[in-house]
């Protein structure tokens, strides 16, 4: 993966409309609305980066180290 952050916006259906729509960008001035040859492309890389943060959050912690749910 890249250190690039890209950000995605996923906008579901709706009653008012009837189609799921896609944009990604560098940042959130940039976004780019997906074409349909680009959308599964950038779904696999949005799940990739899921994963990864999942990875991250079941890693075990150190022991010894500063917990938010510390004993006081």
């Amino acid at each position: 993966m890249t250190n690039t952050p890209k950000i995605y916006v996923l906008t579901l259906a709706s009653p008012s409309r009837k189609a799921s729509r896609l944009w990604t960008g560098k940042s959130i001035h940039a976004l780019r609305h997906c074409s349909a040859k680009q959308i599964g492309h950038a779904l696999m890389e949005l799940q990739q980066h899921v994963d990864h943060l999942q990875y991250a959050v079941r890693a075990p912690v150190p022991s010894g180290s500063y917990s938010l749910n510390r004993s006081r």
